[in-house]
């Protein structure tokens, strides 16, 4: 997006935002005719997956062997998948009482559109998903980046390194430390991270034998990193111990496998250090991917397709309304990078944690969800969600974080309106809490978040998943 569009682009949003009103879009009165929701893009993170890393590196920081997992490496397993596929239903279901599709049967074309990074678990976890959300239907397609010789990866997903390069080293090195207060020292280390000495006590409960790489002796350092400079130490080291400590509960493997037995002796033990645990991640995962240089070099590229989505389902069903129903009337209203077809009732976009920090950093946005704050874990969602109030021509943006809670990963429980996963209205930037929000206003204040500079304006071309 070039410094000339961004700025035509903020001057059409904001000269569309309505006045804001007090009553939430999607609250209305028990007098008041119910707001319609129109559309929903859903960013989403894969299903449950083994650990990225072999068991030859993770061995290092622990006393005994790692478990071997049923999947090769990063690939999406058979329980992730029961838990994709209860998400989906629960999601038909959602949006059924909202009104945006029918309670049964399959969609019509171009209903429904699914865009999925190439990794084979965004592409499985996607077809779980809606295996659940329209059970009986012929195949679902999936959009995917058509193969390239150059190995550069999608840039909707993972715009750094590749597509653009990472920020330069001083001014990311400068970045980390402003977050790393009072000093990387303290910050990174047991010192200012209690609970890491819980995970080492997991990791080697025998003081007389000790890993190969014991994480509280990791040096506090940085060096070049996949987003830019990377900071090292007990605390970034033990972020993806403690992801896979996660992993291995929700894959509902055995309490005696879960972290050989030492994190806890029952399911309910085992849930609570995990949630002590956990912010030690979220922590360590916001510094290279909430801080501001990096969430914009990694996020504005999404964000740009995001905005330009949910302004072109608004212009699109504004026209329908009109009586401008044609494909050749109705193209005409689509802006420049807008992801899926003309008439798309939900786009589903499936991709990583990663890109879940990054847009929350870029947007501001805070949750706190089955007890932790800012987690993302597996099949954690941001949902973008546009509703039509009585006699408003504009739509209004609502934005849901969502995400079943470790204990429904775990059982794969079945999920429906009344055993819902953990949902958390969020505040759209540039509006105000518990409010409607304008589309335009959003979208006027989420363009200021953008760096143009790491925008890819058109999408890469796509095929259809095998």
């Amino acid at each position: 997006m070039s410094m000339r569009l961004l700025a035509a682009f903020l001057l059409l949003v904001t000269l569309a935002a309505p006045a804001q009103t007090k009553k939430p879009a999607n609250k209305p009165t028990p007098t008041a005719q119910p707001a319609e929701l129109k559309f929903v893009l859903i960013l989403s993170r894969h299903g449950i997956r083994p650990p990225l890393q072999p068991t030859s590196t993770l061995n290092q920081y622990s006393a005994q062997p790692w478990p071997e997992w049923e999947v090769p490496l990063g690939e999406l397993t058979p329980h992730g998948t029961l838990a994709m596929q209860q998400m989906g239903q629960y999601l038909r279901q959602r949006y059924v009482e909202d009104g945006l599709f029918p309670p049964g049967g399959c969609l019509a074309p171009g209903e429904l559109y699914l865009y999925a990074d190439t990794d084979h678990r965004n592409i499985d976890s996607t077809r779980a998903t809606f295996d659940g959300f329209a059970p009986n239907c012929d195949h679902i397609d999936v959009d995917i980046m058509a193969p390239n010789t150059s190995g550069i990866r999608d840039p909707l997903f993972v715009a750094v390194p590749g597509t653009f390069a990472p920020p330069p080293a001083a001014p990311s090195e400068a970045a980390l430390r402003a977050e790393l207060r009072p000093t990387p020292e303290f910050a990174l280390s047991a010192r200012g991270n209690p609970e890491l000495n819980e995970l080492a006590r997991i990791l080697a409960p025998d003081s007389a034998h000790q890993p190969a790489k014991p994480i509280l002796n990791q040096p506090v350092s940085f060096s070049p990193g996949t987003y830019g400079v990377a900071a090292h130490g007990p605390l970034p080291t033990a972020s993806n111990l403690i992801e896979d400590l996660e992993l291995e509960y929700i894959d509902a493997k055995p309490l005696t496998q879960v972290g050989w037995g030492r994190l806890g002796d029952t399911g309910e033990a085992a849930n609570d250090a995990l949630l002590r645990l956990l912010p030690l991640h979220v922590k360590a995962f916001a510094l290279g991917l909430r801080t501001p240089l990096y969430a914009k070099a990694q996020g504005s590229s999404l964000l740009s397709h995001i905005l330009a989505t949910l302004k072109s389902a608004e212009d699109v069903r504004l026209a329908e309304e009109e009586g401008d129903t044609s494909d050749n009337k109705l193209s005409g209203f689509m802006q420049p990078g807008t992801i899926g077809p003309i008439g798309a009732k939900l786009v589903y976009l499936s991709g990583h944690d990663s890109n879940i920090f990054t847009l929350a950093g870029l947007l501001g946005l805070h949750w706190r969800a089955d007890s932790r704050t800012d987690d993302t874990p597996p099949d954690s969602q941001l949902a973008f969600e546009l509703w039509q109030r009585p006699s408003h021509t504009g739509y209004d943006i609502r934005i849901v974080f969502r995400a079943q809670t470790l204990q429904q990963l775990r059982s794969a429980e079945t999920l429906s309106l009344e055993n819902p996963p953990a949902e958390v209205e969020l505040t759209p930037t540039g509006c105000l809490a518990h409010h409607p929000c304008p589309l335009a206003t959003f979208l006027a204040a989420a363009a200021h978040s953008i760096d143009p500079a790491f925008v890819k304006p058109d999408l890469v071309p796509l095929t259809l998943a095998p």
